[in-house]
């Protein structure tokens, strides 16, 4: 699917084979931006694995215009269960590269979390400080930090929840609920789900404009996961009686899953979709 690295180029998308990098991919694609991406996978034309020391890193000697950031170690456990291991890929690497690529003089757009604010935080918008509770939310804050001050043109982009067929919890409703078995999914634990073909058609909005900064893309409401399985088992034909509700550890609440979008809504023609129709979205996708 990729080409060869060439000056032409207006995209190069940091960790194509990763979800929010693929459907970045697949859009651009579609939209007709020519782009290249780097990978982890051996023998690709690109091959950068920010695990990696810094010299075996394939960089594009020609500069880009465009720098979307997209790798990284994105499990919540993994970070808190090894700080210091993803740190240096989800800060240190990031950070090391894309100094590299300003140096070759693209221009920097970060995938960020909406993990930068804890989960007492009420519609937290672009302008909020951050207060991250988590360690993934500490590592992504520590790179947009050095974005900002070092970059006046760069672009952070903090998504909230990106969901898709693929996620191990579908895949996982959807065996239970098959084999006729209950799923338990938590009733006061919420989120603002946004599908990622919405996402990334933004991300490429904010990333080929002229605004830099902060920018927020989320849905326009918040559903909890029990409601969230309800429309699951609902839109798949099957058994909402086996929907069971439970309750969650650590809860939140609708307000502080949901990102606002003020800067993104000025500046792209982005306008929030409901979580209803965002997961409708993401769940026209068969799951493997």
């Amino acid at each position: 699917m990729n080409a060869q690295i060439s000056d032409s180029d207006p995209l190069l998308i940091v960790g194509m084979d990763g979800l929010v990098g693929s459907s970045l991919a697949l859009e651009a694609t579609r939209l007709g931006i020519p782009w290249n991406g780097t990978s982890r996978r051996h023998g690709a034309p690109c091959q950068l694995d920010l695990a990696e020391p810094h010299a075996k890193w394939q960089i594009p000697t020609s500069s880009k215009s465009v720098a979307i950031l997209c790798a990284a170690v994105t499990g919540m456990e993994a970070c808190e269960s090894d700080p210091q291991g993803t740190a240096l890929i989800n800060t240190t690497a990031t950070i090391a590269l894309a100094d590299k690529l300003a140096d070759q003089g693209a221009s920097l757009v970060f995938i960020s979390t909406s993990r930068v604010f804890p989960p007492w935080f009420e519609n937290p918008s672009e302008i909020t400080p951050p207060a991250p509770n988590t360690e993934y939310g500490r590592q992504k804050l520590a790179v947009e930090n050095h974005l900002l001050a070092k970059y006046p043109t760069a672009k952070i982009i903090r998504p909230a929840k990106i969901i898709s067929p693929h996620l191990p919890l579908f895949k996982n409703w959807l065996h239970l609920l098959t084999a006729n078995q209950p799923i338990h999914p938590f009733q006061d634990l919420f989120l603002s789900p946004v599908a990622p073909n919405f996402v990334t058609r933004t991300i490429l909005d904010i990333a080929l404009g002229t605004a830099s900064g902060i920018f927020h893309i989320s849905a326009s409401d918040a559903i909890s996961y029990h409601q969230a399985g309800l429309h699951f088992a609902s839109r798949r034909g099957l058994d909402c009686n086996l929907v069971d509700m439970s309750n969650a550890p650590h809860p939140n609440t609708p307000g502080s899953a949901i990102l606002s979008c003020t800067r993104t809504i000025e500046f792209t023609g982005f306008r929030p979709l409901s979580a209803s129709e965002n997961l409708d979205a993401a769940l026209l996708q068969e799951i493997p």
